[in-house]
């Protein structure tokens, strides 16, 4: 489809529409991009994600926000916000970034959203102040392993896995209400709970009834 202009000589310019598309897609910036630019500005980071190595850009961006924090007190400092929405994933990698939380002195929020399944859940119980919406859902399970190879490569895996498991284990139990007979009961299955068996033991401190909470 073809449209006509002028200019100041009345020389008359014919423009395709098809051309001025790709001429504003190669000048307008991406909108995603924009918007994760806007959420790293306001210290906010949004992990719509399985839980996999390249979380550990979250490791690096409180740290980076430490430094750019350093000589400002505690409560003067705008806190970090990790809204999570996640089927879970690597163990290995999400423990990084609760090492990163637990030592950052920097607030940390956790937002759990729609779901915070396994790795997911582990990081929601991170936060210096943890919040979940109405209908948010957590699962706390025991792993999987993938081992493979000769009986004695199995059995040292399974070595690990089991030390593992006891890391994880004090990991909830310290973070949480959930008591150790509780835990045994329950880890071996799939235990989802909804947001009020999350408040009442301990996984989130509180449920949002108001937006301006987490704005």
């Amino acid at each position: 489809m073809n449209t006509k202009t002028a200019c100041e000589n009345d020389v008359e310019i014919e423009l395709d529409f098809g051309e001025i598309a790709n001429l504003l897609d190669r000048t307008l910036p991406d909108p995603s991009l924009l918007e994760y630019y806007r959420m790293r500005t306001k210290r906010e980071i949004m992990w719509n994600a399985d839980i996999e190595d390249d979380i550990l850009e979250v490791s690096l961006a409180i740290r980076k926000w430490n430094v750019e924090d350093n000589g400002i007190e505690v409560d003067k400092r705008v806190p970090i916000k990790i809204f999570i929405n996640s089927d879970g994933g690597s163990v290995d990698a999400v423990m990084n970034v609760i090492d990163l939380i637990k030592l950052s002195k920097t607030p940390v929020i956790t937002i759990g959203m729609g779901k915070v399944y396994s790795a997911g859940g582990l990081l929601l119980m991170a936060g210096h102040k943890r919040y979940i919406f109405k209908h948010t859902s957590c699962l706390i399970h025991d792993g999987s392993s993938g081992a493979v190879g000769s009986i004695g490569k199995l059995i040292d895996n399974l070595k690990f896995t089991e030390k593992l498991e006891a890391l994880i284990k004090e990991y909830i139990i310290s973070s949480t209400k959930i008591t150790e007979q509780m835990f045994d009961a329950n880890y071996r299955r799939d235990w989802f709970m909804f947001s009020d068996e999350m408040l009442e033991l301990g996984v989130a401190d509180e449920i949002i009834d108001d937006i301006d909470t987490i704005l």
